[in-house]
């Protein structure tokens, strides 16, 4: 079964690289203000790590890691980012939550049981470790909860993530918030993606 997935994982990777290929690549980047792009390369930062996706065959890599392979995750987060962009995207400065977030309503259930709930029981108890995470990764702390950052996923994408501990009464909560427009930057779905992404950074930082 693990077999079956991963290899459809593969496949739509694969499809999605060859799409690529088809598209007017100029466009997307001048609609999403990417500069740094030749005729060979486009090159955008994802959590903070440089990307290289080329041009010719849509293969992304990272040119500090040259036998890096892109997890499927990855390639999903960059190919949707320059295909399910707006024409014209802009981000509000509303900051809102996931259930605000355009269209991702659906998805809402998703997104607490693969995001919230998990990656709060993780870090319950862990308030410290949780702010040296964010701080190794380079996240900018803000003043929200017991500890607080936001996040820079694209330049064009940030998401804040905010923790509480628990206590004999609460739970630990984990809040994430969005810019209000972040679907017109990404698929509603892709959302999850890429919280359950930036959680994942802080995990393995501990």
């Amino acid at each position: 079964m693990k077999e079956e997935i991963s290899s459809n994982y593969e496949k739509l990777s694969e499809q999605w690289r060859r799409d690529f290929l088809g598209w007017d690549q100029e466009a997307m980047c001048r609609k999403l203000g990417i500069t740094d792009y030749d005729e060979d390369s486009i090159r955008l930062s994802y959590f903070g790590i440089l990307y290289r996706i080329d041009r010719k065959t849509g293969l992304i890599s990272r040119p500090d890691e040259p036998e890096y392979v892109p997890s499927f995750n990855t390639q999903m987060a960059i190919y949707h980012l320059l295909y399910y962009s707006s024409e014209h995207p802009h981000n509000s400065g509303e900051w809102v939550n996931f259930r605000e977030v355009k269209k991702a309503g659906v998805f809402e259930k998703a997104f607490e049981k693969i995001v919230l709930r998990p990656f709060a029981q993780a870090f319950a108890g862990r308030t410290e470790a949780f702010e040296e995470a964010g701080r190794k990764l380079g996240f900018v702390p803000i003043p929200y909860g017991d500890a607080a950052f936001e996040v820079s996923v694209f330049s064009c994408i940030p998401i804040r993530v905010m923790f509480w501990d628990g206590d004999e009464e609460f739970p630990a909560k984990l809040t994430m918030l969005f810019d209000k427009n972040i679907t017109q930057f990404t698929h509603p779905e892709t959302v999850v993606l890429l919280a359950e992404e930036c959680m994942r950074l802080f995990l393995k930082m501990l």
